[in-house]
């Protein structure tokens, strides 16, 4: 796969150089390689492809020793066997989900009393399916058992000094605190649960396969965990943009649309910026502020409407440039810091792009949009 990013790269310059020297037999013949690079690279990524089903026989033997230890009964059924992810993101993926198994047990199931006294059958339901949604895999654990207790974790975490005892947080943003380091609202500590280890770890192997975590839950009905993760980690299409005479790369998988920002947006508010796209609200974040660019911005900006999860965030750059297959280099461990960029790529010209990171972008979007309603409020 390396081998074949390279080639990719090396396609892209050859590519630059045909279309600049406008020879028209070196035109061709960049087209003829630029076919077979593209036939090899997908034979490539679908020899790495691993189906799910490579993993369920670990996670039966997992759910069945735990349902006899903790005498709670459980029927643990599998959807999407046979959906497929990169061979990479299959190997790291087993001890999250042995994680969110282990607490969707320990922590959300019931036991046999608790069930029948709230009019449930005594066995309990975990459900675990992978589907395709696009360029992401979709993987989502769900048990029918207690539910998770929102004004429970908010004192937890009000406890702990992880929030202001006034903080206005929604369902969602109460559950994302489970996956704080140290976080745990067992009452005593055993073999399984109780030392606040564990969730923030699968949060940070998740990100780290550029995916993230979304928990819903309803008290008393259950709680379903869902991973959105990446169908290959080595190569992707990109929206390629310039900021400030800088070019960065968007995966297009995260793209929604594109549109022009309006004249009257063209300077920034002070309690935030919002678009109306087709009668709903989406903030908005400047790149060039963002990275602190000098200089001013031309006449003409357009805005990238980018999603994570269920939520949108768009991106004001200077220029589109194009689509690209972006080789993916991983950045150095000095960079880790970074959080708005996931890694690098070399353009067909030789330079350098960053890739950013949607995740990143979108949370701090969310995070300027809960701001500017307060101020509203």
């Amino acid at each position: 796969m390396d081998a074949v990013g390279e080639l990719v790269i090396v396609e892209a310059r050859l590519t630059e150089l045909a279309r600049q020297s406008r020879d028209p037999a070196l035109i061709a013949t960049a087209e003829q390689i630029t076919r077979l690079a593209g036939g090899l690279r997908d034979a490539t990524m679908t020899m790495r492809m691993v189906p799910m089903r490579s993993l369920v026989g670990r996670f039966r033997r997992l759910v069945l020793d735990l349902s006899d230890s903790l005498a709670k009964p459980v029927e643990f059924s599998v959807l999407g066997e046979d959906t497929e992810l990169d061979k990479t993101v299959i190997e790291k993926l087993a001890d999250p989900l042995v994680h969110i198994l282990r607490n969707a047990i320990d922590h959300g199931m019931e036991t046999q009393a608790e069930r029948s006294a709230a009019g449930k059958a005594r066995e309990g339901l975990i459900e675990l399916s992978a589907e395709h949604a696009g360029a992401e895999v979709l993987i989502r654990v769900r048990d029918d058992g207690r539910g998770m207790d929102p004004e429970k974790i908010r004192a937890k975490a009000v406890s702990q000094g992880m929030i202001a005892p006034d903080a206005q947080l929604t369902d969602a943003q109460i559950f994302a605190l489970v996956f704080e380091p140290g976080f745990s609202t067992a009452e005593k500590v055993t073999e399984l649960s109780g030392r606040g280890v564990g969730m923030d770890v699968v949060r940070r192997t998740i990100e780290s396969l550029r995916g993230s975590l979304e928990i819903e839950s309803r008290k008393g009905k259950g709680t379903t965990v869902t991973l959105r993760l990446p169908l290959t980690l080595a190569i992707i299409e990109g929206l390629l943009i310039e900021v400030a005479g800088e070019r960065y790369t968007l995966p297009m998988a995260s793209v929604q649309e594109i549109v022009e920002l309006p004249a009257e947006k063209a300077q920034p508010k002070r309690t935030g910026d919002f678009l109306d796209i087709r009668g709903g609200f989406v903030p908005f974040l400047r790149l060039r502020h963002l990275f602190d660019c000098g200089g001013e911005p031309g006449a003409a900006q357009n805005v990238v409407i980018v999603m994570s999860g269920e939520s949108r965030v768009g991106i004001v750059v200077d220029r589109i440039i194009g689509t690209n297959q972006t080789v993916i280099k991983q950045m150095s461990k000095l960079h880790a810091g970074v959080r708005a960029v996931s890694g690098a790529t070399i353009l067909g010209d030789g330079s350098v792009a960053l890739i950013l990171d949607v995740q990143h972008l979108v949370g701090m979007g969310r995070a300027q949009d809960g701001a500017a309603r307060e101020v509203a409020a």
